[in-house]
């Protein structure tokens, strides 16, 4: 935990100059201005939040004038964006929510006239924190402080109820209890419990963001696991009803994807939630829960690809030509595009294939040929020399030469594969 004094100074360029900025023209212009929410928290914790928000009485209209670049994300609850070297800052005037009725958002929304008021209303003590940057002293009204040092999660006031005006809060805790390694406080816990009715009115968008934001921390498992143990899964999906004691070794696995390649952490998180899932039922759940068309086919690659690896290191002897055509030809059809240099991407899945990683690197290193546009002929090159073939079969053609070079990669030369080419024909007569 860090002392006050070391909170504004730890603030990185160029986000320290910039609050100062957005800080002292509020308040030259007669406005309190306040760092407030998750960044205050996260710099009691010594880290570098990823955004900052500002809280402050000014009204929205009142705060455009102020600032040259504005931009109206959401006017209609208080909040507006000031870009500054095109960084978006949120600057929010207090608020006061009135009438949840849908389980999700106030039905109005009334600007409140100090910061005790706006500090009430947020989710957990942890978030209700705020920070003058001037003195350096935080306002700390609900024990945030005391639940950051005891790294617990507990809500503003009556758990049931603070879940009852908003179903994604139970979601969020359990987000931020696998992202900052916090436990939730028992009656918090048992409220979730008790809420899901209201947390089922939650869109799936909101709930799959929610699971992509526990993939960023250090432990997306703890997240995994307490949805499970919540039923969460079936919650939004009555056809899945996963085991609540799920796999450890793949979760395991899960905490140790690289963050950068979602696609395998869905593809991990899925492996447990629906384990016998086939392709088309899986993208099926993957679209009902309004995950992208790029991670849908990133998580059904490596669905796949664990698949297939599975298969070909529990046989006997691995083999060579079965590693290009259902690990390294897929894998080069799939991201060559977005990894160029494929023994990048490789050293990224060091944790699935283990010491076979170094061997597969070589593999493309000496640029064996894994698709059907590495082979030395294509399909002009057969209308050319077979003009009587029906076109129909040169896709057969080529996946069987493509079969032979797999095998052994030198056979990949003109004369050779028309010599192959004309016994296949034969055969296919």
């Amino acid at each position: 935990m860090s002392d006050l004094p070391v909170i504004i100074s730890q603030i990185p360029k160029p986000f320290l100059s910039h609050l100062l900025h957005l800080n002292s023209t509020l308040k030259n212009a007669g406005f309190e201005s306040y760092l407030v929410g998750g960044s205050v928290r996260d710099l009691v914790m010594g880290k570098n939040p990823n955004e900052y928000d500002l809280t402050t009485n000014a009204k929205p209209m009142e705060v455009k004038k102020l600032f040259r670049t504005v931009i109206d994300t959401g006017i209609d609850h208080g909040t507006v964006t000031v870009v500054l070297d095109k960084i978006n800052y949120e600057i929010t005037t207090y608020r006061i929510d009135k009438d949840y009725v849908d389980g999700r958002r106030p039905t109005t929304v009334e600007f409140g006239n100090s910061l005790s008021e706006d500090l009430k209303r947020r989710d957990f003590t942890m978030n209700a924190l705020a920070l003058d940057l001037d003195s350096e002293t935080i306002v700390d009204e609900h024990n945030g402080m005391r639940d950051i040092q005891n790294k617990i999660i507990q809500t503003i006031g009556d758990p049931i109820q603070r879940f009852t005006e908003d179903g994604l809060r139970p979601i969020r805790a359990l987000r931020f209890a696998s992202t900052l390694g916090f436990e939730i406080e028992p009656n918090t816990r048992q409220a979730i419990k008790q809420t899901k009715e209201v947390t089922k009115k939650v869109s799936l968008e909101r709930f799959q963001d929610e699971i992509l934001k526990s993939f960023k921390g250090q432990k997306p498992s703890v997240m995994l696991s307490l949805l499970l143990d919540e039923r969460y899964f079936s919650l939004f999906l009555p056809n899945l009803n996963p085991n609540p004691n799920p796999n450890l070794e793949l979760l395991n696995h899960l905490d140790s994807s690289p963050k950068d390649l979602v696609g395998l952490q869905l593809a991990f998180m899925f492996s447990i939630v629906c384990p016998n899932s086939d392709p088309k039922s899986l993208e099926g759940t993957l679209r009902s829960f309004k995950f992208s068309g790029q991670m849908t086919k990133d998580c059904l690659f490596f669905t796949s690809l664990l698949k297939n690896w599975n298969q070909i290191s529990n046989s006997h002897e691995i083999q060579t030509k079965e590693v290009k055509k259902f690990i390294l030809a897929p894998m080069k059809k799939h991201w060559a595009s977005r990894f160029p240099d494929l023994t990048i991407l490789l050293q990224k899945l060091t944790q699935i294939f283990g010491t076979k990683t170094k061997e597969f690197c070589e593999t493309i290193l000496a640029d064996h040929p894994l698709v059907l546009s590495d082979l030395a002929i294509g399909g002009n090159d057969l209308e050319n020399l077979f003009p009587n073939v029906e076109k129909t079969k040169y896709g057969i053609i080529l996946q069987n030469l493509m079969e032979i070079v797999w095998e052994s990669p030198k056979e990949n030369e003109i004369q050779k594969l028309f010599t192959h080419t004309a016994e296949i024909i034969n055969n296919l007569v």
